[in-house]
This record gives C-alpha cells, structure tokens and sequence, in this order.
C-alpha cells in the first residue's frame, strides 16, 4: 500500500507536546512500518491554520490523489487534516474518487460504513466548534483591549516604536510621516512622494523601496493622529465595514493633528472620484469643466497657429458631445477662461459682504455639533465596557451580548462618520481662504500649472463655460 503522511502544525500549537512536526513524522512512519505501507512522501504544512483547504502541501498532496500515486493518507488526528465540516465532507469525496482510503493513527475510523461516516462527521464537527469558539474568544479578548485603549498586537507603524505595549514616537520616521502628509496636502500625488522619498536615499523600515501603495496606507492609518485602531480592513467588507471598527482616540502620542488626517482622507476621497487623466493633466481646468450647451466634460487640446512665420501654442477645451458629433459647442481657449474665472473669484468675494459674520457663525455651529457627536461618543463607549463586563462576569448571555454590541456599533459609526464631517478647524481654513481670495491675480500669476489646477479643484466643483465672439463666458460655477 503506498501511503502519504500528512502533517501540520499552526503556530500556537508548534510548542505544544505531541504535535510537533518531528513526533509526527516519526510516530506516523512507525505505524506504516506496522502496517507493512510503503510511504511514498511526506506532506507538511508548517505553521498553517486547518480552518480551510488552502495549504500548499495539502494542495500538493490532493494533485498526488488525482494522478493516482497513493492508496492511503495518514494522519496523526483527524484535526491535523481539517477543523471544518465541509471541507472534511470534500476531502472525502476526492479520495473516495481516486480509490484513496483515510486513516487517523491515534483514532478508530471506517469511511466505508455509513456509521463510520457519521462517527467522523461529529468529530470534525467538534473540532471546527472548537477553533470556532476560540476564535471567538480570542476576538472578543482583543476588541475589549481596544476599548480599554490596550494596543491589542501586531508591529508598530512606521513613525513608531512598541515600549511597554504602546506606540511611542521615533523621531526620525515622524518627520518622514509628517513629510508625507506635507506634500500630499500641498498636491503631490502617491507616486510623486514615493520617488522623492526614494532619491532622498530614505529607507523604509522593510529595507525595500517606497512605493504608491505603502504611501496610500499609510495617508489611511489613524494612529497617526493618536488614535487606536482595531478591526480594520481597507478593502471594505459586511465583516469588516466601518460599524465594525474600534476606533479610540488619543490614545498615543500623536504625530500630526486629527484635522491634517482629515484634509488628507477628503482629497483622497475627492481624487477617488475622478479619472486618472483629469489628475495627470496639466490643463488647469480638466476634471471640472463642462459644456454649457450639452453638459458634458470638456478636455484638453492643443492648438498651433501660424502668424508672420511664427508658430504660437494655444491650449483649448473641446466639448466630448463635440468630439462624438452631437454638440456644436466651440472650443474654448484656456487663457480667456482663466481670465473669466479670476473676474468670477474676485466678483464672488466682492458681493460677500458678510463672509466673516457667517463664518463665525459656521464656526460656532460646527464646534457645538462637534462636542455634542464626541458626548454622544463617550455614551456609546461607557455602554460597551458595562456590556463588555456584564458578558464577562456572565450575568447576560452571547446573543444579548452580540446583539447589543452591533446595536451600538452601528450608533458608533454614524456618530463616528457624522463627526469626520466636522470642519474642526474652520477658523484656519476661513482665514486661509480669505487670504487667498483677496491675492487672487497675484497668486495666479506666480503659481504654475499644476498649482493652478490645484486651487480650482479645491475651489470649484463644477464649472460650465461656452465661447462667445472669442470670449469665454462662465454659465455655471459651483463652489465647494
């Protein structure tokens, strides 16, 4: 009989006695010796939970049955091969297909009698409600940590080292963060930061290089504003959505403010919105600009023209519904539109006579929002560790305490979601505004394309325009 030996171990059980790889091996190759099988390969998977099938070894192992190379897979326990019901129930039916038999070395089974089959069953099924019910412990564990603003695991981020349990600053990968939250408010993109981190010689804490990615997650981190996040996945999910998350804050040493955190989340979210395109272009107004006529976007073109042997470069926005012949919109010249725009800036601020009053009054609303979001907070987070304690000590059962615990996850969210809309520093950002308003010609002048566009898409969100006895005329403009 040629017979495989499985054996796995995951990573809590490597130190436990009796299940380690050598004990296996060595146990399940005396038992073949006895049994007079020929063992053909060892399958080991190392460090690897059985909570599903995919397992390198188990997946060489299952391509060994289907060319018909083993008669037999030995095991140490039925848990070595798998924890889950239906995975055993698959597992059974590919050996049974290839004539392949299954034997556990320390149990008694017989997958030919349906007796046997049931026996079996009930094993494995035992076994998934223990990791099933360890799991459950083990999360449970971690999100009341969370919410007693314990750092639940896992390796710091880069800008911090782990001292005692918490996050504590590293000065020289904090001005790195910092650096990277500077430029990426001031409109660099993900890539462009990456590549002036990597000619500064800067080296990441994985010795490899930076890259667009590693910048993005980090731009998404809340511990750097000092808050303690759990249960977090960037790839959103039903398991893993945002009335899921544990989110304490000032927890740690911060490294920038909650409102530069935020900044960033809400240009990230507004260049999520547009196309990769309308970002890489230079054209000042692409990614906003619309047909008066149709409504359609209007992109970029460039022009030549000749004068007395002299070639000049002109730069146009031309209609898509024009392109696609279904609009009879002219092009319009940048220049003249940019002159029309800087007219509209500064007459919008002329007839705003009491933009300070409101502003003030903006203000004020906002912080007394705030306060009453972060109240409504502290309520929710009080109620979880009575739960959380009540659970523990036994005096309420797991439904009440699940179904109480996502009760209060989704009030945590939407207060949570309500509070990000909060302009937290509104005074700065008016005063910044007004002063940017009132230098409009001047800053326009200075600033290149790129930062050109840069203020109109953090001012404008729509603008419609035509060309009219080679004017540009302005039909529609919608300020953020």
């Amino acid at each position: 009989m040629r017979v495989a030996i499985y054996g796995r171990v995951s990573t809590e059980e490597q130190a436990l006695e009796g299940f380690s790889i050598a004990a296996q091996k060595e146990k399940l190759a005396a038992f073949a010796l006895s049994q007079d099988w020929h063992v053909v390969d060892y399958y080991i998977d190392e460090g690897v939970s059985a909570k599903n099938t995919a397992r390198p070894e188990l997946r060489r192992l299952l391509a060994d049955v289907r060319q018909r190379k083993l008669d037999v897979v030995l095991v140490y326990r039925l848990d070595r091969l798998t924890r889950s019901v239906l995975d055993l129930y698959q597992l059974l039916q590919e050996f049974a297909a290839y004539d392949v038999r299954f034997k556990s070395a320390t149990e008694v089974y017989d997958t030919t009698t349906a007796i046997g089959r049931l026996f079996i069953t009930l094993v494995a099924a035992l076994a998934q409600w223990e990791r099933e019910n360890l799991a459950e412990r083990v999360k449970l564990g971690m999100e009341q940590m969370a919410l007693e603003e314990k750092r639940p695991g896992g390796p710091p981020p880069y800008g911090y080292r782990l001292e005692n349990g918490s996050l504590q600053p590293d000065e020289a990968e904090a001005a790195v963060v910092r650096q990277i939250f500077s430029r990426y408010l001031s409109g660099a993109g993900m890539a462009t930061i990456a590549e002036e981190l990597n000619s500064q010689g800067i080296v990441p804490r994985n010795k490899g290089v930076w890259s667009p990615s590693t910048i993005a997650r980090m731009l998404k981190n809340h511990a750097y504003y000092g808050t303690l996040r759990w249960n977090y996945a960037e790839r959103g999910s039903q398991v893993n959505s945002p009335e899921k998350w544990v989110l304490q804050e000032n927890v740690h040493t911060p490294l920038i403010s909650k409102e530069t955190f935020l900044r960033a989340e809400h240009i990230n979210a507004a260049r999520k919105a547009k196309h990769p395109r309308e970002l890489a272009s230079d054209f000042i107004f692409s990614g906003v600009l619309h047909c008066s006529l149709c409504g359609s976007p209007m992109y970029g073109k460039t022009g030549r023209t000749t004068k007395r042997d002299k070639t000049y470069l002109s730069r146009y926005y031309m209609c898509k519904g024009k392109q696609a012949k279904s609009c009879s919109a002219p092009l319009v010249r940048e220049d003249r539109l940019a002159e029309a725009f800087l007219l509209l800036l500064q007459r919008e601020l002329a007839d705003d006579r009491d933009a300070s009053e409101a502003a003030e009054q903006h203000v004020k609303a906002q912080r007394d929002h705030a306060k009453s979001f972060e109240r409504e907070l502290a309520k929710v987070a009080a109620r979880q560790k009575r739960r959380q304690l009540a659970y523990l000590e036994g005096a309420i059962g797991l439904e009440e305490f699940s179904a109480g615990r996502l009760q209060d996850r989704l009030v945590e969210a939407q207060l949570q979601w309500n509070l990000s809309q909060q302009d937290v520093d509104v005074n700065s950002a008016v005063e910044q505004l007004a002063a940017l308003l009132s230098n409009i010609p001047l800053a326009w002048t200075c600033a290149t394309a790129r930062e050109r566009k840069q203020l109109v898409s953090l001012l404008v969100d729509r603008l419609e325009a035509a060309s009219e006895n080679r004017r540009a005329m302005i039909t529609r403009c919608d300020f953020l």
